[in-house]
């Protein structure tokens, strides 16, 4: 038993600042994991004749591979006989690591640490929102920025919006992706216990801390994104979230179910957000854009209706596709359609009027749920305190003598020096960050033959048209092309 303890006690952590020093510590922790794997049937006897005295000489933060290695024995399927500790002691012993384990020593532990990850994202350790809560911590300790995309952010996503758990998951799910694993170019010359190492470089298939990235599963957490934004009332980064899926990629007329979908969800939270329908990004496929148009035929049509002053059009249109909003999961959208329909007309009052009295707007708008006016002034003062009181409407109610009237407030804001100075800093932050981010990207990108095959290929051929080799440059080259070397597994 000494011998076991002295070998899950081996490692020490250190903080080295010197390339030999660096070099020390990954030859100390490789000869460490390879004492526990020559060691394995002994510790594994230990770990479970006394558990709890094991955990006793482990410290989560600083031993975390050892502790690692003791949670995966006691929770190994082929561990068939009866635990000899209690499951509460267990699942302590688990959000303790989880909370405190060293994000270097990890990395060289990838499948025992994504399968503990898997574990805690499967819901069935813990409660849906401690699960929740637990992976995200952990997965920003793995990489502070959480800028690159593992197979673990889709397991949160997926946990999160149907445990309705979001809030837990938000700092994650809410930050920007740019990286994605086995990028071209993307290995490094350092050790992975060099904490300056960039995220592709250690989360990734081949280091085990990442499962293997497929489109299909990318295309899937952006519209989970999407789905929580809508439920959030978050339109802006919803249509986002949404417009990342319809404007992936796609070989041919070979458009994923999921796109279809993100599609006419994208096409009426841009009525919800502006009042009309979105434009397509200039870079998604004509293909796609053709099968968008037939599959949400119905959705385009309602776009169409919804700025006209048919209101009673737009009800009957609604109402007579309802099983088609009750199958694609979209009713309650069409029912905040018919709902903002109104408050949308009252905005486009801003172009013509400064001041409008209550009574001209009951005789100019009317509600699409009903498709008549409604009813009194009162209806109207309402309405607009709902509008005002969201943040849809900039303006102020006031009443001279017997009549009330809507004074709208300048479209542009003064602000403070101060809150002045504070947008600018923030502004010179965000450039810098892009500037990170863009030289990060175009240096993966740099490294890939295929796209720098495909870029000679453009540009010969603009030289020989004539045309902008950025022109058709979605309708030429095919999904397998574009994402090869930056996601080799596809």
């Amino acid at each position: 038993m000494d011998h076991v303890h002295g070998a899950l006690t081996a490692l020490v952590p250190l903080d080295p600042s010197t390339k030999s020093g660096l070099e020390a510590y990954d030859a100390s922790i490789r000869q460490y994991l390879a004492t526990l794997r020559k060691s394995a049937a002994e510790i594994q006897a230990v770990v479970l004749s006394d558990p709890e005295g094991i955990f006793k000489i482990l410290d989560p933060a600083q031993h975390s591979i050892g502790y690692l290695h003791v949670l995966d024995i006691l929770l190994s399927p082929s561990n068939s006989a009866p635990l000899p500790i209690s499951s509460n002691v267990l699942l302590d012993k688990i959000v303790d690591f989880l909370l405190k384990f060293d994000h270097i020593q990890v990395r060289y532990v990838g499948p025992e640490m994504l399968a503990l990850m898997e574990r805690v994202g499967s819901g069935q350790l813990f409660s849906p929102l401690v699960s929740v809560s637990l992976l995200s911590q952990a997965m920003k300790k793995i990489d502070a920025r959480t800028c690159l995309f593992t197979s673990t952010h889709l397991l949160l996503a997926r946990l999160a919006y149907h445990s309705n758990a979001v809030d837990e998951a938000m700092e994650v799910l809410g930050g920007a992706i740019y990286l994605y694993p086995n990028m071209a170019g993307s290995k490094e010359n350092k050790l992975l216990c060099d904490p300056t190492l960039a995220p592709f470089s250690y989360l990734s298939a081949q280091t085990g801390l990442s499962g293997t990235v497929r489109p299909s599963m990318i295309l899937e957490y952006d519209h989970i994104r999407g789905l929580i934004y809508t439920s959030r009332r978050d339109w802006g980064k919803a249509e986002a979230a949404f417009q990342q899926v319809i404007s992936y990629p796609c070989k041919e007329r070979v458009v994923s179910k999921i796109m279809v979908d993100s599609y006419k969800r994208w096409i009426l939270i841009g009525l919800l957000r502006r009042g009309k329908a979105p434009t397509t990004p200039a870079f998604t496929s004509s293909n796609a854009n053709s099968c968008y148009m037939t599959a949400a035929k119905h959705y385009l049509n309602v776009a169409e209706t919804f700025g006209t002053t048919g209101a009673g059009v737009l009800k009957s249109l609604v109402e007579e596709n309802a099983a088609t909003w009750e199958e694609d999961g979209t009713a309650s959208l069409m029912a905040e359609i018919l709902s903002s329909y109104q408050k949308w007309q009252v905005l486009g009052l801003r172009d013509v009027y400064q001041r409008i009295g209550l009574a001209r707007i009951r005789a100019t708008t009317l509600s699409a749920e009903t498709g008549t006016a409604l009813e009194d002034d009162d209806a109207v003062a309402a309405l607009l305190r709902d509008m005002m009181e969201s943040g849809m409407l900039q303006g102020e109610l006031e009443q001279q003598g017997d009549e009330r009237y809507l004074l709208f407030s300048p479209d542009s804001d003064v602000v403070s020096e101060a809150e002045f100075a504070r947008m600018i800093a923030q502004s010179h932050h965000n450039i810098r960050l892009l500037g990170r981010q863009y030289q990060l990207v175009n240096d993966r990108l740099s490294g890939s033959k295929e796209y720098v095959r495909q870029l000679v290929k453009e540009q010969k051929r603009a030289e020989k048209d004539g045309v902008d080799p950025g022109v058709g440059f979605d309708s030429q080259i095919e999904d397998e092309d574009l994402m090869a070397g930056i996601l080799a597994h596809v």
